[in-house]
């Protein structure tokens, strides 16, 4: 367990040494662009009966330039548990997210975007789950300190269903239509409100995704977040639950 939180760290902190490099690169070359990165940690630990260790982190960065915004967004989720009258260590949560995207501004309120992402959920149906996308968007002003993005895109995923005892691996490929809304508040100077929403429509499954998070600034780049995030699977094999959810507070630290 403990070697599994070292590499976490060490790669969340590589990333945002990578993010930092870049920026100052970019910089130098080009007044135009703009960087946006941020690092986030959260850590939960109990002991008595049940010793339990819960690790959640993430790296956040976009890049804006002209008529395009390149972002990268990478997840990952780590949980255990210690029987004090056994002493086992099991891990009951592990899952690891990374996805990338591109937009194309060719209005004020239109853009045409690409998008791919992969998925690994050691305690989901699937083995992974991996999507290209691409679509376009309309972006809504709903007042003077809040967006609204609605998306609509097609394109294509792949996944690949666990062997368990009763069930052979099985690989699917599907066209998928997807739709999805992001709306974001700055409440005040110091604190931001955000709810994402996304639905992945194919023939075989359905995922629904949703991210609602509530950050407020104590220091000048450092922040506290609350979030929930659910995945729901239309269909799922044997006695995997349907509907997955993460609720975590976080450090966040904006460079």
């Amino acid at each position: 367990m403990k070697l599994s939180i070292s590499y976490i760290l060490a790669f969340i902190i590589s990333l945002a040494f990578m993010s930092s490099t870049l920026k100052a690169e970019e910089t130098a070359k080009s007044k135009e662009g703009e960087w946006k990165s941020n690092i986030e940690f959260g850590y939960v630990a109990t002991s008595g009966n049940t010793k339990t260790t819960s690790i959640n982190g993430g790296f956040s960065a976009s890049y804006e330039v002209k008529l395009w915004k390149h972002s990268v967004d990478i997840k990952t989720i780590f949980g255990s548990a210690e029987d004090s009258t056994t002493s086992e260590v099991e891990t009951n949560a592990e899952r690891y997210f990374i996805e990338g995207k591109s937009d194309y501004n060719y209005s004020d309120k239109s853009y045409a975007f690409a998008m791919a992402n992969y998925e690994d959920d050691r305690f989901s149906d699937n083995d992974y789950q991996t999507l290209l996308s691409v679509g376009r968007g309309l972006k809504i002003d709903t007042s003077d300190n809040s967006k609204l993005d609605l998306e609509l895109g097609v394109g294509y995923r792949k996944t690949l269903k666990k062997e368990t005892i009763l069930l052979a691996e099985e690989s699917i490929s599907e066209t998928i239509v997807r739709l999805a809304a992001n709306y974001s508040w700055d409440i005040t100077e110091n604190s931001k409100f955000e709810q994402k929403l996304s639905s992945d429509i194919g023939e075989d499954d359905t995922v629904i995704k949703s991210y609602t998070g509530l950050s407020a600034n104590f220091a000048k780049n450092l922040a506290l977040k609350l979030s929930l995030t659910a995945t729901h699977h239309s269909e799922v094999r044997g006695d995997t639950e349907k509907l997955d959810t993460v609720t975590a507070v976080t450090v966040v630290y904006n460079f």
